[in-house]
């Protein structure tokens, strides 16, 4: 299984929404789309560490979504 990302527009404005967890892709955005959300990428990787260094784990992709 993986976690998916969403988000969500309530009243004009865009909010985090709750983690979907699914084994792929099309399946995430089918839940998404039943629950008004959109998938906005898959959690990748999550970096904890006591240092202040700046960890850029975002990956841009060619259309909306972005990997976390």
């Amino acid at each position: 299984m993986k976690i998916f990302l969403t988000e969500m527009d309530v009243h004009g404005v865009t909010f985090a929404g709750p983690n979907i967890i699914a084994p792929n892709f099309d399946t995430a955005e089918l839940a998404a789309s039943k629950n008004n959300l959109v998938v906005v990428g898959e959690l990748d990787s999550i970096y904890v560490d006591e240092t202040k260094t700046k960890h850029d784990n975002v990956v841009h992709l060619d259309d909306y979504r972005n990997l976390h």
